[in-house]
C-alpha cells in the first residue's frame, strides 16, 4: 500500500489515520498537488491524496476510506446500523463541504504568504461560525461524533477542525469551534489516540520541511 500526498493536508491525514487505526502497513510518498501529467494519470484533478494497492490507484479521500473499510473491516470505521452509518456519512460530508471549504480559502493567507484580503477573511470567519453552529445540530458526541465508536466522521472532523482553528488563529479570527459547546473534551479525547499523535507529529515535521524549503 502506498499513500501519495503531503503530510500537511487534512485530506491526506484523514486517510493516514484510517490506515493507522486499521493497523495496515503502508508507504508514504511525498507528492504535491499539481497538473503534472504523471500525477493526473492517477488523480485526474491533480489533487492529493491518492492511494495505490495491488496495482489499483484510487483518488478522493472518501473513496479511499471506503476501499480500506471493505479490504480491512476490523476495526470498523463505518457503523453497521443504518441510522449510525447515515449519521457518520452526513457528518463527514458536512465537514468536507461546509467546514473545509471556507477554512481552505484562508490557507494561503495564513501560512503561505498570500496578501491578506480582510473582506475574504471576514466572510470566511462568518461562514465558519454559521456552519459550525449548524454542525452542532447534527453531531451526537457520545463520546465520538456519531456515537460510542470512532468512525470515519471523526477522522474527517478532527483533522478539518484542526485546519479551521489553525488558519483562523493565524489571521486573528475567533475560534470557530467555540460554536460547539464542550467540543474541547472531544478534541482532547482524539488527541489521546496513538494514531492522532503520530499524524500530528508528522504534520508538524512536514510543515517545518516546507517552511525550510521556502525560507
Amino acid at each position: 500500500m502506498k499513500l501519495y500526498g503531503v503530510g500537511i493536508s487534512n485530506y491526506y491525514n484523514i486517510v493516514k489515520l484510517a490506515l493507522l487505526e486499521k493497523r495496515l502497513d503502508f508507504e508514504e510518498v511525498w507528492v504535491a498537488p499539481s497538473q503534472n501529467p504523471a500525477l493526473l494519470e492517477h488523480s485526474p484533478m491533480g489533487k492529493i491524496p491518492y492511494f495505490q494497492h495491488q496495482g489499483q490507484y484510487i483518488c478522493e479521500s472518501q473513496a479511499i476510506l471506503f476501499y480500506l473499510e471493505l479490504y480491512q473491516p476490523s476495526p470498523r470505521l463505518y457503523p453497521t446500523s443504518a441510522p449510525r452509518a447515515a449519521l457518520a456519512q452526513q457528518i463527514h460530508q458536512f465537514v468536507d463541504l461546509y467546514i473545509d471549504t471556507p477554512a481552505r480559502r484562508l490557507l494561503g493567507m495564513a501560512f503561505f504568504g498570500a496578501p491578506i484580503d480582510q473582506a475574504l477573511v471576514d466572510q470566511a470567519e462568518k461562514e465558519l461560525k454559521h456552519n459550525m453552529a449548524a454542525l452542532n445540530g447534527i453531531i451526537s458526541v457520545a463520546p465520538y461524533l456519531a456515537g460510542e465508536q470512532l468512525t470515519h466522521a471523526d477522522l474527517a472532523a478532527f483533522t478539518t477542525f484542526g485546519l479551521a482553528q489553525a488558519v483562523t488563529a493565524k489571521l486573528g479570527c475567533s475560534d470557530p469551534l467555540a460554536q460547539i459547546p464542550g467540543i474541547g473534551v472531544y478534541m482532547e479525547l482524539m488527541e489521546q489516540r496513538p494514531s492522532v499523535q503520530r499524524v500530528q507529529a508528522d504534520q508538524a515535521a512536514a510543515m517545518a520541511k516546507i517552511f525550510a524549503a521556502t525560507a
